[in-house]
């Protein structure tokens, strides 16, 4: 697996984490399967984008 890759999707998984469980749970919302099935969707694009634009700084 490439860097870039593993990277992006330890970033995903720990915003995954906050956004779906943390901040909810602070704000007292609801945590539905919705949400988590949304969020894993979202977070795992965002992950791997966030690790595609940060490849650069992995060729060094």
């Amino acid at each position: 697996m490439k860097k870039w890759v593993k990277v992006g999707l330890i970033w995903g998984i720990i915003m995954f984490v906050i956004m779906t469980f943390i901040f909810p749970y602070f704000d007292k919302e609801e945590i539905t399967t919705k949400r988590i099935l949304l969020g894993i969707i979202i977070w795992t694009i965002a992950g791997l984008f966030f690790g595609f634009s940060m490849r650069k700084n992995f060729k060094r």
